[in-house]
């Protein structure tokens, strides 16, 4: 499977930061890096707080990001792509997968107003905002609508479904009667490393919180909902559980940026429990610590849209009416 647009510019970035490309020090901002590879700003966000959060690279006073793992005297000077290159290699971004940078703006846009309500969609003014063509619209919202954010209305009309407290529930309700029977399959076929490297993530996250970004968190839930659920093997199911993406996307697009991050453990403890019961291929135990996870994950998640419902600021797009 190709790489994403994400993955790729984080390997890019990671390997000229060890090939010595990138020297301790230099001073990294989203925007040149977005201009000089041609990606939006959202997956260069969020490949620069993975980096962080990896230590890697640092925050400093002042604006974007250092080179290196602690502060140091910033070394500032225009990046060009040559700065990019590792190991003698030009860095490039194959961009068989260019529309999926904007879906990634657009799926936070969304996903946030549908906290607020129910939108109408244009589909031609999403395609002026972003300057490309319908063809690229069209298959964003094809994703969307995968996922359960968008659902056609008739012909070329698109709405946001509303995530209520009734959406929510109704969401929850099926993971709770689909995700441990996949988790428990899995059980039984999922490599031993494959566990053990997930729970070392897991560790190393929760050593540090909550000194880490939102896209961190992001990824651990992935790692157990879509990465190991997927492990099941049984792709109906699976497919049914994208439906309910709109629970991990709340809190992807919530946490560390709309709202701040939990004071307290979030899922380290609960999701160290699943795999560690996954480890000893204790594959009915797995799904039943998967059950009471997301039973107690209920509460907080509504807890979380009423208060973005009531109290979040939100500049609705001009592409929603």
């Amino acid at each position: 499977m190709a790489q994403t647009l994400k993955d790729q510019l984080y390997d890019a970035l990671k390997r000229s930061i060890g090939s010595g490309h990138l020297e301790t020090g230099l001073v990294l901002l989203e925007g040149n890096i977005a201009e000089i590879f041609g990606m939006s700003r959202s997956p260069v966000r969020q490949t620069l707080g993975r980096l962080h959060d990896e230590q890697l690279i640092c925050r400093f006073d002042g604006r974007g990001y250092l080179v290196g793992a602690s502060p140091r005297e910033p070394i500032r000077r225009n990046l060009s792509a040559n700065d990019f290159s590792a190991l003698g290699e030009d860095a490039k971004i194959e961009r068989t997968d260019a529309w999926r940078g904007i879906a990634d703006e657009v799926e936070h846009e969304v996903v946030l107003s549908s906290m607020k309500g129910r939108f109408e969609l244009n589909e031609l003014q999403l395609s002026r905002k972003y300057n490309v063509s319908r063809t690229i619209t069209h298959r964003i919202l094809l994703y969307l609508q995968s996922i359960g954010v968008v659902e056609k209305v008739k012909y070329t009309s698109w709405s946001v479904v509303p995530l209520d407290n009734e959406r929510l529930h109704n969401l929850y309700e099926a993971r709770r009667q689909l995700e441990p029977f996949m988790i428990s399959r899995a059980t039984l076929t999922m490599p031993l490393e494959d566990i053990s490297h997930f729970i070392a993530k897991l560790e190393q996250t929760a050593a540090k919180y909550p000194h880490v970004q939102g896209a961190t968190l992001d990824e651990l839930e992935s790692d157990l909902h879509y990465q190991t659920v997927r492990m099941g093997d049984n792709q109906e199911i699976f497919n049914m559980l994208r439906r309910t993406h709109p629970v991990l996307l709340m809190s992807k697009h919530l946490l560390g940026s709309s709202i701040a991050l939990p004071d307290k453990d979030p899922f380290f403890h609960d999701h160290l429990e699943i795999f560690e019961r996954m480890r000893k291929r204790e594959s009915e135990q797995a799904g039943q610590a998967l059950l009471a996870h997301l039973a107690g994950s209920e509460a907080k998640v509504q807890e979380r849209l009423s208060d973005f419902r009531d109290n979040g600021r939100l500049d609705i797009p001009d592409y929603l009416r």
